[in-house]
């Protein structure tokens, strides 16, 4: 178990945060954890707070609960001591709709392979995504992206929240001359700047960052039927404040 990687999510002011860690030492009654990277974060969290565990599991997961023991150092922003899970359960991972839609996205290169040296960092946009995998775009050429194999940690902004996943890249195509719609474009000059689409399946991602993702695509399908609310009136009367601008 030592050595084993783990996302670790916690709630921080009604938000879930997530972190990824690695196991570095097993007592009887306690795990130790270090951070890959240090975050402040980790500081606000206290005794007896909920932990949540997802261990990636070849073609399926494991999840813990637990609770945080302490912080471990005097940084209090890379390791720490969690109480040893009671129980762990297998989850399958599950295959969703999946939909167009543009989120943020920051990638970091875990393993090392043929395209780069492990740690390498980049950042785009998804095209789709669904609780199992997603399609991003970044402004780079296919030699400068990841290559099918790559082994990726995640982080997607959405909407207020942010989602810490691994995956693998299935897929890397060029789509300096494609559109949208995934058809060809004619050629333009100058010529257009280098774009990459990346397919990925996620690896290790645990049920409740799952569920921020299929709650996203049931909200975008909500809003593609009903179509966008109308504008609210602008009010300045005593006691409203004025919206227009100054």
């Amino acid at each position: 178990m030592v050595h084993d990687q783990a996302l670790v999510e916690a709630e921080l002011d009604g938000r879930v945060v997530a972190f990824r860690a690695v196991i570095v030492n097993v007592l009887p009654a306690a795990l130790w954890l270090g951070l890959v990277k240090p975050d402040s974060l980790l500081g606000r969290l206290r005794p007896g707070d909920p932990i949540t565990l997802t261990f990636r599991r070849d073609e399926s997961g494991m999840v813990a609960g637990t609770e945080f023991l302490s912080h471990l150092g005097a940084t209090q922003s890379r390791l720490f001591s969690i109480e040893m899970p009671a129980d762990c359960r297998m989850i399958q991972r599950r295959a969703h709709l999946r939909l167009d839609t543009e989120c943020p996205i920051q990638y970091t290169v875990v393993s090392q392979t043929a395209s780069g040296s492990a740690g390498e960092t980049g950042e785009g946009a998804t095209r789709n995504i669904s609780a199992g995998g997603l399609q991003f775009m970044v402004r780079a050429s296919l030699r400068e992206s990841v290559s099918p194999g790559d082994d990726l940690e995640l982080r997607l902004a959405i909407g207020q929240d942010a989602v810490l996943a691994e995956g693998d890249v299935v897929r890397v195509d060029d789509a300096t001359d494609v559109g949208r719609d995934g058809r060809p474009m004619a050629a333009a000059s100058p010529p257009r700047p280098p774009r990459t689409l990346v397919a990925v399946r996620f690896v290790s991602i645990s049920e409740s960052a799952q569920d921020r993702i299929v709650r996203h695509i049931f909200s975008l399908q909500r809003m593609h039927r009903e179509g966008p609310l109308p504008p609210s009136p602008v009010r300045s009367s005593a006691g409203h404040a004025n919206l227009r601008p100054r």
